[in-house]
C-alpha cells in the first residue's frame, strides 16, 4: 500500500528516525489491517514494526528500533536476503519476493514469506516488508519430505529383501522340481502317487509365485527397457501359436483387424500383455457358448495407437471390482485357480512406458480392454530407420 502524505511539522511518530517521517494516518490504517509488516531504512535499520509483528516475534517496537533487520535473519538466509535487497534498492518503486527465517525473542526461528517494496520517495523514506508466517506449512512440508525419504528407504529395503528371497529360493526349488520330474511314478502305489501329485502341484505354484515376484520387481525398475518399432500383428500371431492346441480344441473364434501394424514399445512387454489377455480370455470363458475374441489396432489423427482386446466370456462385476481390478493378488472368479497378478503386471508394463489401459465388462457378457500407447513415442515412428521387429 503506497500513498503520498502531507508532512505535519507538529507530529513525529514515536518510533520514527528523524529523516524517515511517516504519516500517522497511514500507520493507523496499517495497524487496523492487522498485517505483519516491517518498515526499515535503506540500510536495514528498523523504523516501525506493526503490532501484529511484535506479537509474532515477541519483541517490542522499541526493541526492534535498536536493531537492524539482518540481526534477526537466520545466518543461512542472509546471503540470499542481501541479494534480494540489492535488487530492490537498484530500482525505486520496485518489489521483490522474500522467503526467510526470522528470529523470535526466545531464540527460535519462524519461516516468513512476503514482498519487500521500495518506498524511498520524498514522503516515505522507507522499505516496506509485508509478510505471512509460513512456519506451519514449512514444517508440514519437511515432515512429508522425511516421510517420503523413510518410505523410499523402506521400499528399497523391501525390494532388496524380496530379491534375496526369490534368488535364494530359485536353486533349491529348481532342484525339487527336477527330482520330481525324474521320480519313477509308476513304481509308487496310488497313495504315494497322490502325495507326489500334490507335492508337484505345490512346487509349481511356488515356482509361479517366485517368478511373479521377480517379474514385478523388474517392472518397478524399468531403467534400460528397450523401446523399438514392434510389429503388433506378428507378436499377436506368435502368442496365438503358443495357445494353438487350446484354440483348436475349444473352437475359439479369433478376429483381428490391424489398421496399423507398428508401435513403439518393448517387444517382450507387448508379448507378455497379449499373452496375459489371451490366457485370461481362455481361462475365464463361458462354457455355455463358443468363445469369441476380437483384437484390433487403430491410429487416430493425433497419431495415437489404441489396441482393443475383447471377449464374450464370464465378465467382471465392475461395480464391485473396478477399483481393485489391477491390484496385486486380486481375483474375481475364485472357482478358477490363479495367482491374481496377471492384470497387475499387464498394467505395470503399459504404464511404465507411458501408456494407459481401461476396461469395460459385464457379467456373462464379456470384457473389453482398451490400451492406449504413448502418443509422443508414436510421433517418432517416422524418424526410426531400423527395420520392424519380426
Amino acid at each position: 500500500m503506497r500513498q503520498n502524505f502531507r508532512y505535519d511539522t507538529g507530529y513525529k511518530t514515536k518510533h520514527m528516525i528523524a529523516y524517515a517521517e511517516m504519516n500517522e494516518n497511514f500507520l493507523s490504517i496499517i495497524e487496523k489491517c492487522n498485517d505483519l509488516i516491517f518498515f526499515t531504512k535503506k540500510n536495514g535499520d528498523f523504523i516501525h514494526v506493526t503490532t501484529a509483528a511484535e506479537q509474532l516475534f515477541g519483541f517490542s517496537n522499541d526493541e526492534f528500533l535498536q536493531t537492524n533487520i539482518t540481526d534477526h535473519i537466520h545466518p543461512e538466509d542472509l546471503s540470499n536476503v542481501r541479494e534480494r535487497f540489492h535488487l530492490l534498492l537498484s530500482s525505486p518503486g520496485s518489489t521483490v519476493n522474500l522467503k526467510l527465517r526470522n528470529r523470535t525473542s526466545h531464540g527460535e526461528y519462524l519461516w516468513i514469506e512476503g514482498t519487500a517494496t521500495n518506498m524511498l520517495d520524498d514522503s516515505m523514506q522507507a522499505l516496506m516488508i509485508r509478510f505471512n508466517d509460513i512456519t506451519e506449512r514449512i514444517n508440514s512440508e519437511n515432515e512429508q519430505t522425511l516421510l517420503i525419504q523413510e518410505f523410499t528407504k523402506r521400499n528399497q529395503d523391501l525390494n532388496q529383501f524380496v530379491y534375496i528371497i526369490s534368488h535364494n529360493l530359485r536353486t533349491p526349488l529348481a532342484n525339487l522340481i527336477g527330482l520330481i520330474n525324474i521320480l519313477e511314478i509308476d513304481l509308487l502305489d496310488d497313495y504315494n502317487k497322490g502325495i507326489v501329485d500334490l507335492f508337484k502341484c505345490s512346487t509349481d505354484r511356488l515356482s509361479e509365485t517366485v517368478f511373479d515376484l521377480t517379474h514385478i520387481l523388474t517392472l518397478k525398475d524399468n531403467q534400460g527397457v528397450k523401446v523399438t518399432k514392434v510389429n503388433v500383428q506378428k507378436i499377436f500371431e506368435k502368442v496365438c501359436h503358443s495357445f494353438n492346441e487350446q484354440i483348436k480344441q475349444l473352437g475359439v473364434i479369433l478376429t483381428s483387424n490391424f489398421d496399423c501394424n507398428h508401435i513403439l514399445f518393448n517387444k517382450s512387454y507387448l508379448e507378455s500383455i497379449l499373452m496375459n489377455l489371451l490366457s485370461n480370455a481362455i481361462k475365464y470363458r463361458l462354457h455355455s457358448r463358443q468363445l469369441e475374441i476380437k483384437v484390433s489396432l487403430t491410429r487416430d489423427e493425433q497419431n495415437t495407437c489404441t489396441l482393443t482386446f475383447s471377449d464374450n466370456g464370464m465378465g467382471i462385476d465392475m461395480k464391485s471390482n473396478k477399483d481393485k481390478l489391477f491390484g496385486l493378488h486380486q481375483r474375481f472368479h475364485n472357482h478358477i485357480t490363479g495367482n491374481g497378478v496377471g492384470l497387475f503386471i499387464t498394467k505395470s508394463q503399459i504404464t511404465s512406458l507411458g501408456g494407459s489401459i481401461d476396461v469395460t465388462s459385464k457379467v456373462n457378457h464379456g470384457t473389453t480392454f482398451i490400451i492406449t500407447f504413448r502418443g509422443e513415442a508414436l510421433n517418432l515412428l517416422n524418424q526410426i530407420r531400423q527395420p520392424a521387429q519380426q
